[in-house]
């Protein structure tokens, strides 16, 4: 009896270890496994922290990206402009107008007398074919305020002939043509005056120039006033003719065989013209410094041999 005894109580404590033991191992496995989730949970936590810190970087990266890059903005000029040699200068600048935003539309580069009428309605934004004395002719007879962006070349007012091959060449009476517009004849009539065939009335202007300010014939000549626009066309009828360098170079004819032509430093500018609208535009300011550029002058030096020159 006492063994069975013996024998029950120590297999009630070997059960006792047995659970005991279970007990032990469940609550070891329960903190492994929590650790073990913290773990995992502060990983999840790290790898969340790295993304965010990489996506932070990447916009980072694209914000700098797009400050370093222009915006794209462009801006479109209209203008109008004589062919040669105005917009043939304007597209010497078109790289560099590009750097800048800046595009071009010609829409005319034949002129008629439209073309006052366009820039001063706003149809475009600029002009570029006159000079001061022009502009302020067409102010007068329009009615208008212009206003002149800066000179960009000069156009020495020429006179040329099919028959002849010198200015001492010409017979007595020779028949001359000359534009009988008023700027452009008053240019005219000052490079007869220079050379010697005539003398002007002291009161002649760009605005009021006719055959009716001769005060005094010197060398006889006859003068035929005309549109300057039929002069080239017509000159087989003449001895000789005064036109615009650039109507001459458009016509094809050899602007170093001349008769006798301004100097240098005629005033007569080819100008950018604008109104009121435009004269404090960014871009046409930008425009005009382009063109007075040494970048440009070189190329209307090396183009044009002297028939069209840099403004001063």
């Amino acid at each position: 009896m006492k063994k069975k005894l013996a024998f029950i109580m120590a297999a009630a404590l070997t059960v006792s270890a047995l659970l005991a033991g279970c007990g032990n191992s469940s609550g070891t496995q329960e903190a492994a496994d929590t650790e073990e989730a913290a773990e995992d949970t502060a990983s999840a936590g790290d790898d969340t922290a790295s993304a965010a810190d990489d996506a932070a970087a990447d916009g980072a990266q694209e914000a700098e990206t797009e400050a370093e890059e222009p915006s794209g903005e462009k801006v479109v000029l209209k203008c109008v402009c004589d062919l040669t040699p105005h917009s043939e200068i304007l597209g010497a600048a078109r790289d560099a107008l590009a750097a800048e935003g800046i595009e071009l539309n010609f829409v005319s580069t034949t002129w008629d007398a439209t073309w006052n009428d366009m820039l001063i309605d706003g149809e475009v934004d600029f002009a570029y074919f006159m000079h001061v004395p022009a502009m302020e002719s067409i102010e007068e007879e329009m009615g208008a305020t212009l206003y002149s962006m800066g000179g960009i070349h000069v156009e020495p007012y020429t006179c040329f002939s099919n028959k002849y091959a010198a200015k001492e060449d010409l017979p007595e009476n020779a028949v001359i043509a000359i534009p009988n517009d008023a700027s452009n004849e008053y240019r005219a009539l000052k490079v007869l005056e220079a050379e010697g065939y005539l003398k002007l009335k002291p009161e002649i202007t760009a605005a009021n120039a006719s055959v009716n300010e001769i005060e005094e014939y010197l060398i006889p000549i006859e003068i035929v006033e005309m549109d300057q626009a039929n002069i080239i066309p017509s000159a087989a009828d003449f001895d000789a003719y005064f036109v615009n360098a650039n109507r001459a170079l458009e016509a094809g004819i050899d602007t170093s065989f001349y008769l006798m032509r301004e100097g240098e430093d005629s005033e007569y500018a080819n100008i950018i013209t604008v109104t009121e609208a435009n004269k404090d535009n960014e871009y046409i300011k930008t425009l005009v410094k382009i063109l007075q550029s040494d970048d440009v002058k070189n190329f209307i030096t090396e183009h044009y041999n002297g028939a069209v020159i840099p403004a001063k």
